[in-house]
């Protein structure tokens, strides 16, 4: 494994392949006053995004940062297990409740008897799902009732009422989209310092900012304003409270006249005038949906698509990537490993709802959609015939590896309990990708599922190339080259006075008010971020779940192995201490 001083001091040439691929489980920018970005991580990008810049001869620094996978990014917590948010709603008595609500069964375990959409005071419609239990309720100063239902989980289940109510009803899509630009565009441009920032929504359309001048806002984020072909600049939105008012309304309402429609010629023009492209994680099977129906369309159009185009920058050194989660996992030949998870829902984009807030190439058209309202079994059907449609299995192949984000030994059910044990199943023990069960099951509710035939050939098909497949827990990143399979340096966070988190520890988000574990000179989380939270525990390691069938893995993949010695020992959390 390249040391980072190796690394920095490599001279490159135009023909060979470079380490320019970084890959991460978790956001490597700080999102909403949290970190989980490692320092070793973010001085790699800065280091690569200089090194690009200079060999492109650009004076600025400018990135894409892709949004494609968040926007689609919903309740995937609660749709695979562990524990999902309890359901609220508001009546002035009990006899009122069970007037607009199903209950059955009685007594303490009274259950909804079918999935409805209930009416509240404050002119919001709350998704009640079948089989939720009302476990308590309160009483409220203003003389109404607050009732409390716990739902259940089917892991299988995309939940599309619930969807409905939230892109129709509350408008979810239209106000996460704003919210999700903004952030992300001024994270970006705070983070690694940039002078221009590009944000694509393969599902919308394309936004480019610039800053404003060298003064800082008041929160210290840089002034910026928007760019558009053909008009004046416009002020970016530098503050704002997205959940009401007029003042949020307003600056959803700049940002989306700020925005360009998604096209293969834009598309080829923000990539090549770029040094960085960061693909955010989110929903991976509709994120690869979009990009390969527009690849495809570049391809039909245009003699050239974007996807082959990203690999020819990263090959010749015109470009470097990153990505973490639904990016990390785009990065490889295909998309298999997103099925591990079982947490994307996977059929979401295919309700006619969706329409008035995505706009879809111009080869599609409403056959795109499923044809019954919310049945999960034609939704996924019809997903699946657009996977098919667009090759859309298909990742950028940026590298030849495979990656899983998320992995997590920790013995806790309500913490991604699938994970680490479905990446154990479908590897060997040299950590080659090795899937003999399957982990994506169609089939009607209630029903037999079974694995599409496609998916099944494709499997197999990868089963027989023998890649690596890269277990990453939350915090870690690898850094890799174009077109490579191995891994040229492993990137973990350290907390001051501790040490190095081992790989198969998961680091929870933490503080980061006024970017205090960012601030000028620190290279360490602050003492405690990790210790001090009841969440980070090491993978397990000793009881009955036997995390100790990672180690081969980590050993054969080239990545730090905390079954060497004496630190892998139960509850260590470092590697260094």
């Amino acid at each position: 494994m390249a040391s980072p001083s190796s690394i920095k001091n490599t001279t490159f040439s135009v023909e060979k392949p470079r380490p320019n691929v970084i890959l991460s489980a978790a956001y490597l920018m700080p999102v909403s006053g949290k970190a989980i970005t490692a320092h070793s991580t973010r001085a790699r990008v800065l280091g690569l995004l200089e090194e690009t810049r200079v060999r492109r001869g650009d004076g600025e620094r400018s990135m894409i940062v892709d949004v494609s996978a968040t926007c689609w990014n919903w309740d995937t917590y609660a749709i695979v297990a562990g524990k999902p948010s309890p359901v609220a709603v508001m009546f002035s008595d009990e006899e009122e409740l069970r007037k607009c609500l199903p209950l059955e069964g009685g007594g303490n375990r009274d259950a909804v008897g079918e999935g409805i959409l209930l009416p509240q005071p404050s002119g919001k419609k709350v998704w009640m799902p079948k089989g939720a239990v009302l476990k308590e309720s309160n009483k409220k100063e203003d003389g109404m009732t607050e009732f409390i239902f716990e739902a259940p989980v089917d892991p299988n289940d995309d939940r599309l009422e619930h969807w409905e109510q939230e892109v129709v009803g509350n408008r979810h899509l239209h106000e996460w989209r704003a919210k999700l630009v903004w952030n992300s565009m001024r994270s970006m441009m705070r983070f690694y310092n940039l002078d221009r920032i590009v944000c694509w929504d393969l599902s919308w359309g394309i936004w480019e900012a610039v800053r404003d001048g060298d003064e800082a806002c008041d929160d210290g984020f840089p002034r910026m304003k928007f760019r558009m072909e053909g008009k004046e600049d416009m002020k970016f939105p530098p503050s704002v409270k997205w959940d009401a008012g007029a003042e949020a309304e307003e600056a959803r309402e700049t940002i989306y006249s700020c925005c360009r429609p998604v096209g293969p010629g834009l598309l080829s023009e923000t990539l090549t005038g770029v040094s960085g492209y960061y693909l955010v994680g989110g929903n991976t099977y509709t994120m690869s949906l979009f990009h390969n129906m527009w690849d495809r369309e570049g391809l039909e159009n245009r003699g050239g698509g974007h996807m082959q185009l990203l690999r020819d920058q990263l090959k010749d050194g015109t470009l470097f990537y990153i990505g973490h989660s639904a990016g990390l996992i785009m990065s490889g030949p295909n998309i298999l490993t997103a099925t591990f998870k079982g947490i994307d829902a996977f059929s979401i984009v295919t309700q006619q709802y969706n329409a008035p807030f995505m706009r879809l190439p111009p080869s599609e058209d409403k056959t795109f959609f499923a044809k019954e309202k919310n049945d999960l079994l034609s939704a996924r059907t019809k997903m699946l015939e657009n996977m098919s449609k667009h090759d859309a299995w298909r990742g950028f192949r940026a590298v030849e590896a495979l990656a899983f984000p998320h992995y997590d030994a920790r013995p806790r059910v309500a913490s991604f309990p699938q994970s680490a044990e479905t990446y154990l199943r479908a590897t060997n023990e040299r950590g080659q990708f090795a899937q003999a069960e399957a982990s994506l099951l169609v089939g009607a509710r209630g029903g037999e599922r079974a694995e599409p035939e496609d998916v099944t050939r494709l499997r197999e098909e990868t089963n027989a190339k023998s890649l690596p497949c890269y277990p990453i827990a939350n915090g870690h990143a690898i850094l890799m080259e174009a077109g490579g399979l191995g891994v040229e340096e492993a990137l973990s966070p350290v907390e001051e006075g501790g040490g190095v988190l081992h790989w198969d520890t998961y680091m929870p988000y933490v503080g980061n008010e006024d970017w205090a574990n960012f601030a000028p000179g620190r290279d360490q989380f602050a003492a405690g971020s990790f210790t001090g939270d009841e969440d980070t525990i090491a993978g397990d390691r000793s009881s009955d779940y036997d995390g100790v069938r990672i180690f081969s893995r980590l050993e054969a993949l080239g990545l730090p192995n905390p079954g060497v010695n004496d630190e892998g020992a139960p509850g260590r959390l470092f590697r260094s201490e």
